[in-house]
């Protein structure tokens, strides 16, 4: 029995993170839900692979409303597995200023959104790990913050899987 291939196309965990769905530099939004919604709408509107939007929307407001999507002071990893999607996605944002995602994580500056389907547990598992694992790493987030460009701020994610 074949499985499901949940990453778009012929991509990898890998090629995801490098090349994600959408892709935003200098997002101008004044809290953490601000900026759910905006990479929720960036998302919906770069992939008919949201089925549900307003599904969609209403897991990733749940499940971070539910404890912390921050893995650092300046890093939220919005998520949530639901039957609204049919594939795994991930938007990503270099916010304009600090962005407020809950009370002990005020300076926010990177977020970086996942969307996967309830089936996709071992694929979910491994992106949030390896995102985790990424932006843990505080050279890293410096190059993000300071690529002056989307293919900058891409090939900084390309080579930090390499590290």
């Amino acid at each position: 029995m074949l499985t499901p291939n949940y990453f778009p196309g012929a991509m990898s965990l890998t090629d995801l993170i490098a090349a994600p769905d959408a892709l935003v530099l200098d997002l101008r939004v004044g809290s953490g839900e601000e900026a759910i919604r905006a990479l929720h709408q960036r998302l919906r509107a770069a992939t008919p692979d949201v089925k549900n939007p307003d599904q969609f929307l209403k897991d990733l407001l749940d499940r971070a409303a539910l404890a912390s999507v921050c893995i650092a002071e300046d890093v939220a990893l919005p998520h949530a597995r639901t039957a609204a999607v049919s594939r795994i996605m991930l938007a990503v944002a270099r916010t304009a200023g600090p962005v407020a995602f809950d009370a002990e994580h005020r300076g926010v500056r990177l977020v970086f959104l996942v969307g996967t389907p309830k089936a996709a547990v071992g694929e979910y598992l491994q992106l949030v790990a390896a995102l985790s694992r990424l932006l843990r790493n505080t050279e890293t987030r410096a190059e993000l913050m300071a690529a002056p460009t989307e293919a900058e701020f891409r090939a900084v994610l390309a080579r930090a899987q390499k590290r």
